[in-house]
């Protein structure tokens, strides 16, 4: 699956990895000669590893991610309504053996006692609906309707009880705040610098990048999403849709008279995302909108406050300090 996050940045200041890939551009100032006499531009695309990747924090700080995870799941809230789906699990498995783990352990990741790796399940029923598929394909009980029938009855349980899970996931401010504020903060930054490009020739920056559905779920919760507020709601159900795209847009407003010249716009799949203030009332909803600008939109310093907020709930110098483990990230028994 690829979902996007599109922010704003100057290429140029990559702090670039490793590897270096040249594909055409029109744009760019780079050129080299073909044989037959030809010119193409080039623009230089480098990858960054892990260590220096905002948006993959398991990878990033895989002992501290398998040790905030595991706070989770030991929580009697979790072991409860996890173990009521063990039931739902099972039906999966025998259809889908490939979910069922390996091994059993009661720590880390292992310790859910549902037993199966909901990602998994559900990219098989997203996957499969986003290209027209029979949800029974590519697996032992192809175009058996008894089979597709029971899967799809079984395909929006699945989705609920992953999207439920993660929403204990970002319950925990210090889980969220490792997840959602490397990146957030990066975008911010590079918004703040571009609200003093004002010369029609002065270059805006822009980038996109391409991540997990659960790093945009992450995302969303991390400024506070007002769809998700509020546990009696039923927007925790929501789980970004196949190929969704996040937009961080920096809008200038034009003869404000304030120091509030510009606004985030921040759009889910085209459409307007509202913010909320990030506290304990969040999960029960009616909190107060956290943006100033324009239609409660978010003004450059409402984001900045969104971003320092959730370091400081999260602990920032907790997981800035510990982020550099050299344990290689391993997430094949990662369930959601």
């Amino acid at each position: 699956r690829r979902n996007v996050v599109a922010g704003v940045e100057d290429i140029a200041d990559w702090d670039f990895y490793e590897k270096e890939i040249r594909i055409p551009n029109h744009d760019s100032i780079q050129a080299f000669q073909h044989e037959n006499g030809s010119t193409k531009t080039l623009v230089n695309v480098n990858i960054r590893g892990p260590q220096d990747d905002t948006l993959n924090a398991f990878d990033r700080s895989p002992e501290m991610m398998a040790q905030l995870v595991s706070v989770v799941i030991s929580s009697n809230e979790f072991q409860v309504t996890d173990g009521a789906a063990a039931p739902l699990a099972a039906r999966l498995a025998n259809i889908l053996p490939g979910l069922a783990r390996k091994k059993k352990n009661t720590t880390g990741f292992n310790a859910a006692p549902s037993g199966i790796n909901w990602i998994e399940a559900t990219d098989h029923f997203i996957c499969r609906s986003a290209h027209g598929l029979e949800l029974s394909r590519f697996s032992d009980f192809e175009h058996d309707d008894n089979v597709e029938n029971l899967l799809s009855a079984m395909a929006h349980q699945t989705m609920t009880h992953l999207a439920w899970r993660f929403r204990q996931w970002y319950k925990n401010p210090t889980l969220l705040a490792n997840i959602a504020a490397p990146p957030l903060r990066e975008i911010c930054d590079q918004l703040m610098a571009a609200t003093s490009l004002v010369g029609a020739t002065d270059k805006r920056p822009f980038t996109i990048y391409s991540c997990h559905d659960i790093t945009i779920l992450g995302l969303l919760y991390g400024i506070g999403a007002d769809f998700l507020s509020g546990d009696e709601r039923g927007g925790w159900r929501f789980w970004p849709p196949y190929a969704s795209s996040l937009v961080f847009e920096l809008v200038r407003i034009p003869n404000t008279g304030t120091d509030d010249s510009h606004v985030v716009r921040v759009l889910l799949n085209g459409k307007p995302v509202k913010s909320v203030w990030k506290d304990d009332q969040f999960w029960e909803g009616g909190c107060l909108p956290a943006g100033n600008g324009p239609y409660q939109m978010l003004n450059a310093k409402d984001f900045q406050s969104v971003v320092e907020n959730l370091e400081k709930s999260g602990g920032r110098s907790n997981y800035m300090s510990r982020e550099g483990s050299e344990t290689k990230g391993d997430m094949t028994s990662w369930t959601g």
